[in-house]
């Protein structure tokens, strides 16, 4: 084989592992889940702009949340807490069309008043959550919980629920 054939060869594959690689990166899941790392380091660095901008500003969930008491409610973790972290169990992703739910389990930690521990979630019992996404413009959005279990909180979730 000469060169030439070798050079269009290795185009040829670096081509098709490029596409490849861009269908990947550019799928829904992938996008989502990047969407969501991102949202949770903003939060980490206290960065409530960053945190909320996932959130879709149509929010709702049966807890009677909405964009703006989401937003209280990140100031608040933020205000109280020093040196948030998210642990995060990689979420699982379905799509469907222009909407999809990610489930993933996670526990808060941070520090009150110098001593370091967990704010929800522990290791034995961690948050579970479910979130309803859509396609808006300008990419994808939180607009819904579907699902919420903060161990510490269970009984008022289950009070504060519409049925």
């Amino acid at each position: 084989m000469g060169r030439g054939r070798v050079a269009l060869l290795l185009a040829v594959v670096a081509l098709v592992a490029g596409g490849l690689w861009l269908k990947s990166y550019f799928a829904p899941a992938n996008v989502i889940r990047r969407t969501l790392f991102g949202a949770i380091e903003a939060f980490e660095q206290e960065s409530i702009l960053g945190a909320i901008q996932v959130v879709s500003r149509s929010y709702q969930d049966r807890w009677g949340m909405s964009y703006e008491t989401l937003a209280g409610h990140m100031r608040t973790a933020m205000d109280t807490y020093d040196d948030l972290q998210v642990d995060l169990e990689p979420p699982t992703v379905t799509i469907d069309g222009d909407t999809a739910k990610v489930r993933f389990r996670f526990i808060l930690w941070g520090s009150f008043e110098g001593t370091r521990g967990y704010v929800i979630g522990s290791l034995a019992e961690p948050v579970t959550v479910t979130l309803g996404w859509c396609k808006e413009r300008p990419g994808w959005r939180i607009t819904s919980t579907d699902e919420l279990d903060i161990p510490e909180l269970r009984e008022e979730l289950q009070e504060m629920a519409f049925q």
